[in-house]
């Protein structure tokens, strides 16, 4: 009896530590672009293009991420996406994010705004990821940066223009 005890206590020791050996690591989030999609008479739809890194062994399965975005201090968009994507361990995923934001959070940010100066962001939230050999984690990511946006040849940067042939920049 004492040695079955032994080997029930060794059996979950192992399965407590191979459940560890589990987690993930975080995915590391950046945005490349923002875009504006659409204009409505009460929003203005855009479009944040994220890439994602996989720094695990596994692939993982995005299922949702949570975000708020702001621009210049100004919190101009929130909410949830309603896609998911699968990025391969070791690989890179793009992720296009569909936000919404009021004319009034565009007015705000506007009166912050100083012509010829680049856009600060700061893009916080949660990613939730799930998938093979993975059970399902919530990580927090946090990412700041700026959006240039003007070329040194006075162009629009094409982070802030829709991608299309007419506005590739040249190589």
């Amino acid at each position: 009896m004492k040695k079955l005890r032994h080997f029930v206590f060794a059996l979950f020791v192992s399965l407590l530590t191979s459940c560890a050996a589990m987690q993930p690591a975080s995915p590391e989030i950046n945005l490349i672009g923002l875009f504006i999609d659409e204009v409505t008479l009460s929003h203005v739809n855009m479009v944040a293009n994220l890439r994602l890194y996989n720094p695990n062994t596994v692939s993982l399965q995005v299922e949702s991420i949570e975000y708020q975005l702001y621009l210049n201090g100004v919190r101009v968009s929130s909410g949830r996406s309603v896609s998911g994507m699968e990025i391969s361990a070791n690989d890179y995923g793009s992720f296009d994010l569909r936000l919404s934001t009021a004319y009034w959070d565009l007015f705000r940010f506007v009166n912050n705004f100083q012509e010829g100066e680049n856009i600060d962001y700061h893009l916080i939230g949660k990613v939730q990821v799930g998938g093979f050999g993975v059970i399902g984690h919530t990580f927090d990511f946090d990412h700041e940066g700026t959006i240039p946006l003007q070329n040194g040849d006075s162009r629009p940067a094409p982070a802030i223009m829709p991608p299309s042939p007419d506005n590739e920049t040249p190589s």
